[in-house]
């Protein structure tokens, strides 16, 4: 690993831990300043690690990603002031997911088999399973469509492990643990659910997923 990306990567550790100890003892104050230079961080080892020798079109993509993402962590820290942060945080996060599964599929081609095609279908239970929130109309669906487009995110490292990639288990951790922090975060969000060390679980997971996703795209080197 290149020196640089080593840097970065020991920041995002650093950052990452600076937000979630913290939140484990109740100290909020620090999250909103630290939260906006968490997956800048991780996207600064990435793309360190993948350039200059990669600068293809899925390497754009997951630039992309990362920068929506870090944009939905941004948009986030204000949804107290207003539906209109939480459901514009929300947008960038899915445009950031999309973005993921294109570099997550890049070279791919057709499903082979039941196995695949059914790890294809697998996503569909996440609109039966939006029924467990209490949240109704637009948003419903709105929740639906995310929620699929994760558990896509997920069976995209199916895929990967079905076709012999040896970290297919990174993407296939990666999205659990994504699906993991959303779910806690929707649950408070709209069931008023809530337990101990509610926002450190919720950053610990998010992150984590965030790590388990790059790395493992960044780390299996099919960029053109």
């Amino acid at each position: 690993m290149k020196k640089s990306a080593r840097i970065a990567g020991f920041l995002f550790l650093a950052l990452s831990l600076t937000d979630v100890v913290p939140l484990c003892f109740g100290i909020g104050s620090i999250h909103p300043l630290v939260k906006p230079f968490l997956i800048p961080s991780l996207a600064a080892a990435a793309l360190f690690s993948l350039l200059p020798e990669h600068k293809g079109r899925q390497t754009v993509l997951l630039a992309l990603g990362m920068a929506l993402h870090a944009a939905g962590d941004i948009l986030l820290i204000f949804d107290s002031r207003g539906f209109i942060w939480f459901a514009a945080g929300l947008a960038a996060f899915l445009l950031g997911h999309f973005c993921y599964i294109a570099v997550l599929l890049h070279k791919m081609g057709r499903l082979r088999g039941w196995k695949e095609i059914f790890t294809w279908i697998i996503p569909m239970l996440a609109f039966p399973i939006i029924s467990v929130f209490e949240v109704q109309g637009a948003l419903r669906i709105v929740l639906a469509v995310y929620a699929a487009t994760l558990f896509y995110v997920t069976a995209s490292g199916g895929l990967w492990i079905l076709r012999g990639r040896k970290l297919g288990w990174r993407i296939l951790a990666g999205g659990l643990f994504f699906i993991v922090s959303d779910t806690m975060l929707a649950l408070h969000a709209f069931n008023g659910v809530d337990f101990p060390l509610r926002h450190s679980a919720v950053m610990g997971s998010y992150l984590f997923a965030e790590w388990l996703l790059v790395s493992g795209m960044v780390r299996q080197r099919f960029f053109d």
